[in-house]
């Protein structure tokens, strides 16, 4: 235990010695009088109003069970995460009566128990505040203290009374035999689980009895304000004029301090820690009392409340803010008469003193002996600017300079080294001495060896990678490397050489150099991190495996196998065992351990360029020059922290920030989203840092460091899951992960419904086209049938009809004997004629064909025309009877409607041998003589009778010829959308039926493409 505060940072038996060392000054200090405090190693951070506190008074601090920091202020109850402050009181919540809060109690069910200033009792479970007062057995309203003991027990101490906690009402503890009126102001049940009751008076309750303890000293100045037992066993009271203790079964005073003593807390090393109001902190140990209040350690003097939390820091509660205490094996040597902002170099010197010496080279030489720096002067090197300092085996003291170059003192005698002639540059940047004992000096214009008397100086046109040099070490083989601001140079067996190293380091700036106990080689440079050389292959390391710069200073390597950096604003130390499995192309995080500052070195930059820039002493301590002085490590295992657990904090929606619990749809308008994210952990919230993926927009992880904010643009509609993961910087593998899942809604027109709706159209659409297509197919078939049908019959009717006439009237006169000429002329004449009108039917289907617009026809006088024409062809009476006024109709329908009667007649005349052939034509109302198209009437139908032989309709013909005249008449008709059946019976003729509606007749013909 190092009741010097430097928590850890030396070894026992130094520890003890010290310890004597201070006891032997005197038997005032022995007896507990002030003694001058050491420097406390602690990292501080203090939290005001500006930083989200209530007001600036803290009267109570406590951590619960689940991490989070709960705290009690005059401005409402504080509950502090390590990031944000989340406040509570009457203006935000009605069941916190009174702001001031005086004393907190989390209790073992989760709950929290807080006293108030006038308010009462407050009860906060579930999110729920409950009061208690009067009504609840509560007589006073004003409550000091407030405990859980190990039996489950509320203790509540008031201005007027003790009061225990049961079943949900306030019992007054009977005091009346020892104390008969009693104010309460502290409780504490101790390791024997007796409760200590102090306030007005003292008490004690244990086995079910009281006993009151008198206090030394006179009763107004023995007021008990807190309560303590430290882990020796001893009972600690602070009261309003000082502190006391039990020895001996009475209470006796504290000599050295006379203040009220507001709280008091032990600290895990055996430190009492005693806050005082209007004298700031005090620390007691090992019979040793010191004062903390004059070293700018806590922002206020008065300190109200001390807590400890489950990482060993300590929370102090003051009337200025809140302050957290953390170790640190960082302390800080200030220079005499304050930081010194030339600081070049420090260099461990082990002839300097018994106990070696720590050289710092600044504006002016210091000399460290035992944690104190004083000034030093080279009475030989009077006026002379020095940079370096270094001992060579001999003992000699080599010296560096900032422009007068370099000098060796050894037995009194001064050598001066200078340039040109025995020194490449006055301006010295670093010593080495190789094992064959010569002297190696690094400058601003390239490196001289001092071997044997003799001088070499080596620049770029020897082989040196570039003038600028920073660096200088030895390896295990004897191989000088030498680190420049543009390239690395590799010195073996008196000549420069190339190896894998020095190719691909050629452009780099070197800073520091070291070989570790596995004889890898490690180059620290200024802009790219650390890269490793080992076995002939070089690995590189940057913020990307978790560094914390890539700016390297320093590089140093301990007893515990740890590699030391030191970059422009920290420090930190990774385990050389990690380096070694690690490959760098994976991606896979480095435990980095980063050393926070104390508070009296808080802000310190880390200086570099000159060498040596950091160096470890003899008792394996770490030491680097900073803008606040020497700073000073004790190196240990850095232990691996836990995971702190992550918290989902907000949503920011296009720059509208919602609870992150709250976020369960955005819409389909968002452009930005972004997500806040924070560790519930009260250490300093650097040590976490952070990855991210959103599920399935990420296909791998985003490192984001300590970056505490995820964005995204322009997301596509859909489902998402979040997830962030916290881990401790000096320990990825231990990760916590927290995950939200939202729905992005889709735009309208990306909606399922609407897609839906899409696909179906389109699939009508195709649908549609597809048997627009077909129809249009089929179209074009039937109009390429019907018009290959339209020939055929035109064919039929017309040339066939008109070649069969003129055939039988060729055999009719072939029939006749020679001398019946005149019969024979006159068939010959109905021949020609037969000839001329089937030519003339021809053309005039033709003509059909090939014209769209056509004249009107009188169909009655048409068929007139034919049957008297047939009649004299075929010499068979035709009748020919209309019904109704004549009228006029398209060309065309005329001469479908003539082909058909002409056909009927045809077959009646070729196949029935009729004595008489009647034909009928009927038109019913509406028909209005020589009007145009666009007149409509009902119907015309049409009647051919013969007399003939008749046949059976249903029976093949005799010939087994198929029907082409009754399908082409049959096809006429349908084409006129009209109706036509036959009726024959045979030896009794045969008719002709057919119907067509005038407005069949009256519209042009459709077109079709084909």
């Amino acid at each position: 235990m190092n009741w010097l505060g430097s928590l850890g940072s030396r070894a026992v038996w130094r520890l003890w010695m010290i310890a004597l060392g201070l006891l032997s000054l005197g038997s005032v200090a022995a007896h507990g009088q002030m003694s001058t405090s050491p420097r406390l190693q602690y990292t501080q951070r203090v939290w005001h109003v500006q930083d989200g506190l209530p007001e600036e008074t803290v009267q109570a601090v406590q951590q619960a069970a689940e991490g989070y920091l709960w705290i009690g202020t005059t401005g409402g109850l504080v509950r502090f995460d390590g990031s944000r402050f989340i406040t509570y009181s009457r203006s935000t919540n009605p069941g916190v009566s009174e702001n001031s809060i005086f004393c907190l109690a989390a209790v073992k069910d989760g709950s929290l128990w807080f006293g108030t200033e006038g308010g009462g009792l407050v009860h906060l479970e579930h999110g729920s505040f409950h009061s208690y007062g009067p009504e609840q057995g509560l007589t006073d309203s004003f409550v000091r203290s407030v405990i859980e003991d190990s039996a489950g027990r509320l203790w509540v101490g008031t201005d007027n009374g003790l009061f225990r906690m049961e079943h949900d009402r306030a019992l007054r503890v009977d005091t009346s035999q020892v104390a008969p009126s009693l104010a309460v102001h502290a409780i504490y049940e101790d390791r024997e689980h007796r409760v200590w009751v102090g306030g007005s008076r003292l008490l004690m309750f244990s086995g079910g009895g009281v006993h009151a303890y008198r206090l030394e000293g006179a009763y107004s100045q023995n007021r008990v304000k807190s309560i303590v037992q430290t882990s020796d066993g001893t009972v600690w009271v602070g009261t309003v004029s000082g502190l006391q203790r039990l020895r001996g079964g009475r209470f006796e005073a504290v000599p050295g301090l006379h203040a009220t003593v507001r709280t008091l807390r032990e600290m895990d090393d055996g430190t009492l820690w005693i806050g005082t109001i209007g004298h700031g902190l005090f620390l007691y140990s090992h019979g040793l009392l010191q004062s903390a209040a004059d070293r700018g350690l806590l922002p206020s003097k008065t300190v109200l409340s001390l807590a400890t939390d489950s990482a060993h820091q300590m929370w102090i509660g003051t009337q200025d803010g809140l302050t957290r205490l953390s170790r640190t094996p960082v302390g800080v040597v200030p220079l005499p008469g304050g930081s010194d902002p030339d600081f070049e170099t420090i260099s461990f010197d082990p002839k300097g003193d018994p106990e070696g010496m720590v050289w710092v080279a600044a504006s002016q030489v210091y000399a460290i002996r035992q944690q104190l720096a004083s000034l030093y002067s080279f009475s030989q090197l009077s006026g002379v600017p020095v940079r370096n300092v270094f001992r060579d085996r001999e003992g000699g003291l080599w010296i560096g300079s900032d422009g007068s170059g370099a000098y060796r003192v050894a037995a009194g005698e001064v050598t001066h080294y200078s340039a040109p002639e025995t020194l490449s540059n006055n301006f010295v940047r670093g010593f080495l001495e190789s094992r064959d004992r010569a002297m190696w000096i690094a400058t601003d214009e390239g490196v001289t060896r001092i071997a044997n008397g003799h001088v070499r100086n080596y620049r770029v046109r020897d082989g040196l990678a570039y003038f600028s040099t920073r660096s200088l070490i030895e390896d295990n083989e004897g191989k000088i490397w030498i680190g420049t601001d543009q390239g690395l140079s590799c010195w073996e067996a008196g000549r420069f050489v190339q190896n894998e190293a020095t190719r691909m380091l050629a452009k780099e700036k070197i800073w520091s150099i070291l070989q570790d106990r596995s004889e890898a080689i490690w180059f620290g440079t200024r802009d790219h991190g650390i890269f490793r050389y080992r076995e002939g292959v070089l690995e590189h390391f940057t913020t990307e495996q978790g560094l914390t710069s890539n700016s390297v200073y320093q590089l140093l390597e301990d007893r515990f196998d740890q590699l030391w950096i030191s970059s422009p604003d920290s420090i930190s130390s990774i385990p050389l065992s990690a380096l070694d499995s690690a490959q760098p192309e994976s991606g896979a995080q480095l435990p980095v351990t980063t050393y926070g500052m104390p508070y009296d070195a808080s802000g310190a930059q880390m200086y570099g360029g000159r060498q040596p820039a950091g160096c470890v002493d003899r008792d394996g301590g770490l030491w680097f020059p900073s803008s606040k002085g020497a700073l000073h490590i004790v190196p240990e295992p850095a232990p691996r922290l836990e995971a702190p657990a992550v918290m989902l904090t907000d949503a920011i929606v296009d720059g509208r920030s919602i609870p992150a619990s709250a976020l369960h749809t955005i819409p389909a308008d968002t452009s930005r989203l972004e997500f806040s994210y924070s560790p519930l952990s009260l250490r300093a919230q650097g040590s976490a840092h952070f990855r991210y993926k959103l599920e399935p927009f990420d296909r791998q992880w985003t490192y984001a460091g300590s970056s505490r904010m995820a964005a995204y643009t322009n997301l596509p509609a859909g489902r998402y899951t979040f997830h962030v993961a916290a881990f401790p910087l000096n320990n990825p593998e231990a990760v916590s992960e927290t995950s939200l899942t939202f729905r992005k809604e889709p735009h309208f027109y990306a909606s399922w419904w609407f897609l839906s709706l899409c696909v179906v159209l389109a699939g009508l659409l195709v649908l549609a086209s597809y048997r627009w297509r077909m129809r249009l197919l089929n179209l074009r078939f039937q109009a390429v049938l019907e018009e290959r049908s339209r020939l055929a019959r035109e064919m039929h009717d017309t040339v066939i009809q008109g070649c069969t006439s003129i055939s039988a009237l060729l055999e009719a006169i072939s029939s006749f004997e020679r001398e019946n000429t005149s019969m024979q002329h006159d068939l010959l004449h109905h021949a020609r004629t037969q000839v001329r009108t089937t030519i003339e039917e021809a053309r005039q289907a033709v003509w059909n064909l090939r014209h769209g617009e056509e004249p009107q026809q009188d169909i009655a006088a048409a068929v007139e025309s034919m049957a008297e024409h047939t009649a004299r062809e075929f010499g068979i009476p035709i009748v020919c009877r209309k019904t109704g006024s004549a009228f006029l109709i398209p060309r065309s329908a005329a001469h479908e409607i003539l082909m058909v009667i002409r056909e009927a007649i045809y077959n009646a005349v070729m196949h029935g041998r009729p004595s008489q052939i009647w034909i009928e034509l009927e038109a019913q109302s509406g028909w209005r003589v020589g009007q145009g198209v666009g007149q409509r009437a009902a119907q015309l139908s049409a009647v051919v009778r013969d007399d003939g032989m008749g046949f059976d309709p249903a029976s093949p013909p005799d010939d087994g010829k198929p029907h082409y005249g009754i399908a082409g008449m049959r096809e006429r008709i349908e084409r006129l959308h009209g109706e036509i059946q036959w009726t024959s019976v045979p030896g009794s003729g045969t008719t002709v039926c057919f119907s067509i509606r005038r407005q069949a007749l009256a519209p042009a013909r459709e077109g079709i493409a084909v």
